[in-house]
């Protein structure tokens, strides 16, 4: 019996596979560059914000990395107990 003339070689099959590959890689990042280059209208572009929120948003930064100081300079002893051990459930059956 002889083999169908249909048959590909195996490093074309291969390659094809590769392109096609990178072929879906590369569409999404091309979709998102031409999106980058569009410019809004002027009425969806974002408003600069007020004065009370850029002053909230500065709060709320100090507060925050206040908060991560007191955390990274907190001290354990050596050899203290673990705060938790992870101990997966059995999942229940029916209901």
């Amino acid at each position: 019996m002889q083999k169908p003339q249909s048959t590909m070689k195996r490093r074309r099959f291969v390659t094809l596979m590769a392109l096609s590959g990178a072929a879906l890689v590369t569409a999404p990042l091309s979709r998102a560059a031409a999106a980058t280059r569009k410019v809004a209208p002027q009425s969806e572009r974002r408003r600069a914000p007020s004065p009370a929120i850029r002053r909230e948003i500065a709060n709320q930064e100090k507060g925050l990395a206040d908060q991560l100081k007191v955390i990274r300079e907190f001290e354990l002893p050596p050899g203290s107990a673990m705060a938790f051990a992870f101990k997966p459930l059995r999942a229940r059956r029916g209901r």
